[in-house]
């Protein structure tokens, strides 16, 4: 694994192709959506952002490691990983580009990351630390919003999620577990647990989960190894069961 680290202040290298071409990409981050060019350059000459081209295969986030800034994903694919508390299963999914990290654990009294993260290609990312979190949430309104909103967005989710009815099927029963071990119910995802693991989650007999994890590989939504279930588009075994 190589890691190759790009620390600059886009303000010291504008005149690159490159350069104009990232600066565009940070202002259609969800955080800095609504500032303008001017806004941005101020930033970009006041701060010191750190950029990282990351090879594939890097990992750059420890599960239960502390957060100390938020991660920008600017291009490439990222695999997050969470693994359970006892260690025995774990889920990976791929995220979007542009994609988000930590700043639900930035703040507060839990600041651990809640999963790991790679780099499944050469990915493109840019770190903005807690102090110049702080200084742009004070400076630029918009930034501010933009945060408030990102956060309160999460909490909703979660407590939509929990007051969801409660599936009737054995089937919707399985996917209401995997929607709440996941970051978004959508895109690709895999689940590396066994049957009997699953069976103890669901309180239910192991083979009546068997071959309710059949049934819904056999409509297409999902494939079965030993030890994994992957789900192509989660939202699409949503719209199925749920």
């Amino acid at each position: 694994m190589h890691l190759k680290c790009i620390r600059c202040t886009f303000a010291q290298s504008f005149t690159s192709q490159m350069t104009l071409t990232m600066f565009d990409t940070v202002l259609s981050l969800p955080l800095f959506q609504g500032l303008g060019p001017d806004d941005l350059t101020r930033i970009l000459e006041s701060t010191r952002l750190r950029f990282e081209t990351l090879m594939p295969e890097t990992q750059f986030v420890q599960q239960d490691d502390m957060c100390n800034d938020v991660i920008f994903i600017l291009s490439g694919t990222v695999r997050c990983t969470t693994t359970a508390a006892d260690r025995l299963w774990y889920v990976e999914e791929v995220l979007p580009v542009p994609a988000l990290l930590g700043l639900e654990v930035l703040y507060g009294s839990t600041r651990a990351y809640p999963y790991a993260a790679y780099a499944d290609t050469t990915v493109r990312l840019m770190r903005v630390d807690k102090r110049t979190m702080a200084a742009l949430t004070s400076y630029f309104e918009v930034f501010r919003i933009n945060v408030l909103n990102t956060l309160s967005a999460l909490v909703a989710r979660q407590r939509q999620l929990q007051w969801m009815p409660a599936p009737q099927t054995l089937e919707g029963r399985i996917v209401h577990f995997m929607r709440t071990h996941v970051q978004r119910p959508a895109g690709s995802k895999s689940f590396h647990i066994s049957l009997p693991e699953l069976g103890a989650y669901l309180g239910e007999d192991s083979r009546y989960v068997s071959k309710a994890l059949h049934r819904l590989e056999k409509k297409g939504l999902l494939q079965m190894t030993r030890r994994k279930i992957h789900v192509p588009a989660f939202e699409n075994i949503i719209k199925e069961t749920l």
